[in-house]
């Protein structure tokens, strides 16, 4: 991952504030919050030690070998660590007036891979936590393994219909698919890939379908009780080879 440090370089993001905004006056509008999340960049405090580093134009710093970055958290009633990502200076005010604050430019998908790696410390992360306060959880991202999934040479793969059907998940799904409006169709399936099982869910949509996944994802979190969910849009090979002979769950 490529870490850019901020050299009072301007980071603002009225776009995604406004989406939050949105969102909290109306909870089905969560997809115009996503939309803006994956465009958005971040300030996340850290303590920075520059080494082997270059300066760019635009007033940015590009990482290099040996530098150490220690990212700046904050715990919560439980004592779980969530990671900071502030969309501008103000909000980084509303938590400390010190001076100097180092930070680092960090995307959504930069937080996803620092939280989803097998020796992470922390349990999610948190937008403006003394603002907005949206909490983004690890387990929601957890169980979103990729967006656009590839098959190596070798794999074996088995899809199928879910023996244990979840019925009130895809209730859920079909009543929040109505709401959101994008979704043309969508296939529930089981899926065994190497020695890894999980539920496949292949989605069909008007716009991009990876805008989409962390909305669906976290509707289905509750219903998943530890079973892993892969995503995987229709109009890719893979998507078009699962759910070929399948019936769909939902046709808008």
């Amino acid at each position: 991952m490529e870490v850019t440090v901020d050299i009072n370089k301007p980071i603002t993001n009225p776009q995604l504030l406004r989406a939050i905004e949105v969102m909290k006056e109306d909870n089905t509008k969560e997809q115009v919050f996503f939309d803006e999340l994956f465009k958005a960049k971040f300030l996340c405090p850290a303590k920075v030690d520059l080494k082997n580093s270059m300066g760019d134009e635009k007033g940015g710093m590009t990482v290099g070998e040996g530098s150490t970055i220690a990212l700046t958290s904050i715990d919560d009633q439980q004592g779980k660590h969530f990671l900071m990502a502030f969309t501008d200076w103000k909000e980084i005010r509303k938590w400390t007036q010190e001076e100097n604050i180092q930070t680092v430019i960090l995307a959504c998908e930069d937080y996803q891979q620092i939280l989803t790696k097998e020796d992470s410390l922390y349990a999610g992360f948190v937008i403006n936590p003394y603002g907005a306060n949206i909490v983004l959880d690890k387990e929601i991202l957890e169980n979103i393994h990729s967006s656009e999934m590839t098959m190596q040479a070798g794999e074996s793969v088995m899809v199928g219909v879910p023996k244990d059907y979840p019925t009130d998940m895809v209730e859920k799904l079909k009543q929040r698919f109505e709401e959101i409006r994008d979704i043309k169709c969508a296939y529930l399936l089981w899926m065994v890939r190497n020695a890894e099982m999980s539920y496949l869910l292949v989605l069909d949509a008007s716009g991009s379908e990876q805008k989409l996944f962390p909305v669906v994802g976290e509707i289905c979190q509750p219903y998943l009780k530890g079973s892993f969910l892969d995503m995987v849009s229709l109009n890719s090979q893979f998507g078009q080879n699962a759910a070929k002979n399948q019936k769909p769950f939902y046709i808008s």
